[in-house]
């Protein structure tokens, strides 16, 4: 599978913006027009790049990778910034 720089993008932006990023909790990824096996090939693409943090949690059986998202990091900040010089605004729980 070839990786799509658009959807590496648009999970960087959902992991962001996400209320629970960075809270210790899975983060659930979805990107409207995209199927979940391309999604989580893209996820452990940055994962293995190390723009997000998770943890690989993918059986024998699985379909395709299974990472599980926790976080962006550092890096994936600074690629966000590369793109969007203004990050997405963040929901704070209140």
């Amino acid at each position: 599978m070839r990786i799509d720089p658009v959807l590496c993008h648009k999970i960087l932006v959902a992991v962001e913006s996400d209320a629970n990023a960075g809270s210790g909790q899975f983060l659930r990824i979805a990107v409207d027009g995209y199927e979940k096996p391309e999604i989580a090939h893209h996820i452990k693409y940055l994962w293995d790049d190390g723009l997000v943090e998770g943890r690989d949690v993918t059986h024998l059986t699985s379909p395709y990778p299974e990472i599980m998202v926790l976080d962006i990091t550092p890096a994936g900040r600074r690629s966000l910034d590369e793109r969007e010089p203004e990050p997405p605004p963040r929901k704070i729980g209140f």
